[in-house]
Order: C-alpha cells, then structure tokens, then sequence
C-alpha cells in the first residue's frame, strides 16, 4: 500500500536554472496532479562538464526562480549541494527513501534524453527500486520508445500511460506524456550572456538580474 501522496524530485546542474527546466514540470505536473516538485540542485555532477556557476550561486538562482513562480508547486533541497562528493542519483534517492519510509510515492523527474541513457548512469537501473520515473520530452532526442524492445526490456516492461498508476505502487514504474516542448538549453543562454546577447522571456527576470549582479557567463 501507499500514502496517495507522489513526491517528485527534479535534479540537475542549473547552470542557470530557466524556463526550460520549469515550464515542462509544470505541465507534467498537471498531469500527474503533482502537489509539490522538488528540486534538486547537483553540486558535483560526475558525467558531465562542472557548472561555470558555483553550487552556491546555482543554489541561489533556483531559490530566485521558483520564488517568481506563481503558487507553491516548486520548493528547493539542498542535500546535493552540501554533498562535497560526486552526486549520485541513487544515493541521493536511497536517503530520500530512509527518510520517508518504504511505502512514500517517490517520483524522480528527467528529461527523455537522460532516460536514454539511463542504463550507463551508476546504478542507474536501481533507481526503479527507488522511485517512479516521470519524463518530460526534450528536442531532437532519438526516440526510445520506437527503437528495438528486446533492447529497451528494461523501460518496456515498466512503461505506463496512465498516471492514476503511479499511486498504486511506491515505485518502479516510467510514464512519459506528452509535455510541451521547450527549445532552450542552457548552454545556449550561457553563450547569449558571453556575446552580449539579450536572453528575454528564456528564463526568469530574477534570474536573469542575479546574473547580471554577480558577473556570470561573461
């Protein structure tokens, strides 16, 4: 049995954080009837590229963000920021589980180019164990769902369509709607900022002043 209650955690490096990361989470939100989504701030990503911002300011840029916000849906964890070892996802996950017990509803929020990968991240498939895993489309991503099942067994045989489902069990199961959309990385926005150009309407005004205030991207 579960609480009836799906918390859902969204990790990533938000370097900056913009309306990119927010705007799909909203929708699948929406869909999913989240109540509240977590972010999780990475202080030490391992598999990719260090943040140019420093976990600090990235810390304090989503706290700016999700504060713009209307309503309460967004709130901040910083366990992975005071993390000074490489962020794991599992690990993480594996403290939140301790933390709410076996029977909590735990959703872990990723985009579908991460799910592709899913399998090469450090015990990445261990994280079904652990939580529910809710996709938000990105662009020009390979589909995964049309490539070949015997490879993909391990999505296939968990993958859901209707989201009543993931509060029937504390975890293991992927469902992956339709979300909107968003063509912004941020890369791009870090490049904008290094050429001068304006980043209007791609992220939060707070955001985008803080930026300006602490001489970021330059």
């Amino acid at each position: 049995m579960t609480n009836g209650t799906l918390r859902a955690f969204y990790g990533g490096t938000f370097d900056p954080i913009h309306y990119g990361h927010l705007l799909p989470v909203i929708a699948l939100a929406r869909l999913v009837n989240l109540q509240k989504v977590i972010l999780l701030p990475n202080h030490v990503p391992p598999h990719r590229p260090q943040p140019v911002a420093s976990a600090y300011q990235r810390l304090s840029m989503a706290r700016l963000a999700i504060a713009e916000l209307p309503g309460t849906l967004f709130s901040l964890d910083d366990r992975e920021i005071r993390r000074p070892i490489p962020s794991w996802t599992v690990d993480t996950f594996e403290d939140l589980r301790g933390e709410y017990g076996p029977n909590a509803t735990l959703g872990f929020i990723i985009g579908e180019d991460s799910l592709q990968t899913l399998p090469q991240w450090h015990r990445g498939l261990a994280l079904l164990d652990l939580c529910h895993i809710l996709v938000c489309l990105r662009p020009h991503h390979n589909d995964l769902m049309n490539s070949g099942e015997g490879d993909n067994y391990w999505l296939t045989s968990r993958l859901t369509r209707n989201p009543q489902a993931l509060y029937q069990q504390p975890s293991g199961m992927i469902y992956c709607p339709s979300t909107p959309i968003f063509s912004i990385s941020a890369s791009d926005i870090r490049a904008r900022y290094r050429q001068g150009r304006a980043c209007d309407g791609l992220l939060p005004s707070s955001v985008c002043l803080y930026i300006h205030e602490q001489g970021l991207y330059r």
